[in-house]
């Protein structure tokens, strides 16, 4: 075993024993007093170790991806190649994306202007395509395996 994968077990052991730690005090340290609803007074570190685990996670996939994407070249042009269908997707779905304001009587958030329902639009319209292609690709790769 190598010292980086040591070093990883270790902090993987240590976040396993704080999470522990912390959801045994989330659960039994008691609640807070004088609350419309039942709040467990640890609630605020819960949060923030969750923050705090997102973020690591979100560092670890960015620096590993770069990591492979820099020591991998035939592997980079793949993922650049499908960077750009992705990107031309969301283009495809901006494109086809509508902003005009809804009428929705009572409301009065400030969620209701073009530029937020454009990227909604825009997401709903990606997931569409994702989906629709991810059925495509289960069907073909079905089809190609009956063929083989």
């Amino acid at each position: 075993m190598n010292k980086l994968a040591k070093y990883l077990n270790i902090a993987t052991i240590g976040m396993f024993i704080i999470t522990g730690v912390l959801m045994v005090l989330f659960y039994a340290g008691g609640l807070v007093p004088d609350q419309v609803h039942e709040t467990p007074v640890h609630t605020d570190e819960m949060i923030i170790w969750a923050y705090i685990l997102f973020g690591v996670a979100t560092a670890a996939a960015v620096i590993f991806g770069i990591f492979n994407f820099l020591t991998n070249i035939k592997e980079a042009k793949k993922t650049i190649i499908g960077l750009v269908v992705v990107g031309i997707f969301i283009a495809i779905g901006y494109s086809m994306s509508d902003g005009t304001p809804l009428e929705m009587p009572g409301y009065t958030g400030t969620g209701n202007v073009e530029s937020t329902l454009k990227f909604a639009d825009t997401i709903l319209y990606l997931t569409y395509f994702l989906g629709i292609g991810a059925i495509l690709s289960i069907i073909t790769t079905e089809i190609i395996k009956k063929f083989r």
